[in-house]
């Protein structure tokens, strides 16, 4: 019975102790997209979402808000599996403008996760086969609502990192997915 007793903890140990990685294929970005779910909910609306990936871990920023309407913000971190609050923000606009118009949610009318995911294998793929490395990483992910509330202007932004050499490789996607730029 101890023998059963003691696997289970150390089970449980090791469990709690897996760190995520929102950034290393296509199931983990919905893992990712789960985990805003749970945080802030399905009906969350966000100006910016960044997880970046680099020797401390991953760190994923998120600025959201239940009610747009309310000009009312907060910005949130998550590092070793627990969530932190960094700032409060007090948005400001001009004219008749709605903030709902500057800000997104994670649906696919404007952010689509399950394209997200396929675009991450494809920028990691393109790395290895283009420049002929076996390693790669993806470093970084940002997706930002535009500033002038246009959201045919809005993108992802990858950056793929080489483990051998950490030679970085960016790409811009349009929401659709259609690479713009790769450098």
């Amino acid at each position: 019975m101890k023998k059963i007793t003691y696997i289970l903890i150390l089970s449980l140990i090791i469990a709690c102790g897996k760190k995520k990685d929102f950034t290393k294929n296509a199931a983990s970005i919905k893992d990712l997209k789960q985990e805003l779910i749970n945080k802030f909910g399905k009906e969350a609306f966000y100006t910016e979402l960044a997880v970046i990936n680099n020797e401390n871990g991953i760190t994923v920023k998120a600025n959201t808000t239940k009610d747009p309407s309310s000009l009312k913000m907060e910005s949130w971190n998550y590092f070793n599996g627990a969530w932190n609050q960094t700032a409060k923000i007090t948005l400001e606009l001009s004219g008749d403008s709605k903030a709902a118009d500057y800000m997104y949610k994670l649906n696919r009318e404007i952010v689509n996760f399950d394209l997200l995911g396929k675009l991450v294998e494809q920028s990691k793929n393109k790395v290895i086969e283009e420049k002929k490395i076996k390693e790669v990483f993806i470093n970084s992910i940002f997706i930002n609502a535009p500033n002038d509330g246009d959201f045919n202007n809005m993108e992802y932004y990858l950056t793929v990192i080489s483990e051998s050499d950490g030679a970085s490789f960016n790409f811009w996607y349009k929401m659709d997915g259609t690479l713009r730029k790769f450098d």
